[in-house]
């Protein structure tokens, strides 16, 4: 039955039977949460109900939430205990703890930076091996951290698609029997949804922003045979490339998770986990205002809707095509420019002459023109300062170099 095509389905019905008895046996509610409606602000007097997540499944991935040590022991122990009495084995090396962030107030109630709360060690032990507690783990292929920020997993996309980028870089972006258009097309299609990966849930700062911005245009100017030496604007290059840019498919990627999920309900009407969780929050808490604000996922949300000037979003979302058409007004994919050959050469050939003169100047010469020095007569001719003889302004240049009578002149004027 191994490798069979029931064998998975089978396991998850076997994995989640077990779950259910793992839940009743261990009496743990999980991460409580309030859900009050289908919206990110939430006044003093509205109604809510209470929802808890303690696991989330995926195939053999577990994640279990618990807000106390105490809960936490007693679901791992139940877990170990049920899972060895149905014949499976939790695996003791790839499993880890993680506890969030908590920094330390005054009196005064203000957040002391970078002053965290001492918390005991937790010291949890499974067929005599110690549970490792870590800083990150990654679950799914998302990296998540201890203070919830994303510079980790901003590193590590980066590194991947980097790597995917690297392996085509002699067989398809430098061949030149590859044309530019099928080059962006496999950009498309094995590239950037190594980059995009999870990016529905990103809130990155503008810092973070940049550097994906500053990515995404240099694998674009790899492709059209463009390097930072040429001077080629991010604009420019998005406009012959005919590519959106990576803000505008970054917001259009939130946008479009934000509608699956405002449309994620049961047959009788009631939302859905996800659903719940997106638009939950913590009842009677307050984020701290001494520390900075950072975007959260719905402000960065918020600003993305209104950057598209929708105002009724509650009910747009639930019509698929006209959010679909709403949300991908910035991100359609234009023709390549027709002369992008030429206006490549042409930017390489003003890097090229660019580069000369920065030589020059470095080496304190200056080419200049014999023109530039001299003054013309009524004949529009120009005298050579070494052998007094007229010249068109085509070749007074060209003889004053070659005149050894002008050579003094010449050097002192620095013309070579």
């Amino acid at each position: 039955m191994q490798g069979g095509i029931p064998s998975p389905m089978l396991f998850n019905i076997l994995f989640d039977f077990v779950i259910r008895k793992v839940i009743d046996e261990a009496s743990v509610a999980g991460v409580k949460f309030s859900y009050g409606g289908n919206d990110f602000f939430h006044g003093s007097r509205e109604k809510y109900e209470n929802c808890n997540v303690l696991a989330l499944l995926y195939a053999d991935d577990l994640v279990a939430m618990c807000e106390t040590t105490d809960d936490l022991e007693k679901f791992i122990r139940s877990f170990e205990k049920i899972t060895q009495k149905f014949g499976l084995t939790m695996s003791v090396k790839k499993t880890c703890i993680m506890t969030s962030q908590q920094l330390k107030e005054d009196q005064h109630g203000k957040v002391l930076t970078g002053q965290e709360v001492d918390h005991p060690s937790i010291d949890i032990n499974i067929r005599n091996q110690k549970i490792e507690t870590a800083d990150s783990f990654t679950y799914l292929r998302y990296t998540i951290t201890r203070d919830q920020r994303q510079d980790t997993e901003l590193e590590i996309r980066l590194e991947k698609t980097a790597r995917a980028f690297n392996m085509l870089r002699y067989s398809i972006w430098h061949r030149k029997s590859v044309s530019i258009v099928s080059r962006l097309r496999i950009f498309r299609a094995c590239v950037l949804p190594v980059l995009l990966y999870g990016g529905e849930v990103w809130s990155f700062t503008t810092t973070q922003e940049r550097r994906i911005t500053s990515f995404y245009t240099r694998c674009l100017g790899t492709i059209i045979g463009v390097n930072l030496c040429d001077r080629m604007s991010n604009d420019k290059l998005l406009e012959i490339t005919g590519q959106p840019s990576i803000e505008d498919i970054l917001c259009r990627n939130r946008r479009r998770w934000f509608g699956n999920v405002n449309r994620a309900v049961y047959d009788d009407n009631e939302a859905s986990l996800i659903k719940k969780v997106i638009f939950s929050y913590f009842h009677d808490e307050k984020r701290p205002q001494s520390i900075g604000i950072r975007k959260r996922w719905e402000d960065k949300v918020m600003l993305d809707i209104d950057a598209l000037q929708i105002r009724n979003w509650r009910s747009l979302t639930q019509d698929r095509d006209r959010w679909g058409k709403a949300i991908n007004i910035n991100v359609q994919t234009k023709a390549v420019h027709n002369n992008i050959k030429e206006i490549v050469f042409e930017y390489k050939q003003r890097a090229v002459g660019r580069r000369a003169k920065e030589r020059a100047v470095a080496q304190e010469v200056v080419q200049r023109k014999v023109t530039e020095l001299s003054r013309k007569d009524r004949n529009n001719q120009y005298k050579c300062a070494g052998c007094v003889k007229n010249f068109r302004p085509q070749g007074i240049t060209n003889h004053v170099k070659a005149c050894i009578k002008a050579r003094a002149w010449c050097n002192k004027n620095k013309i070579g």
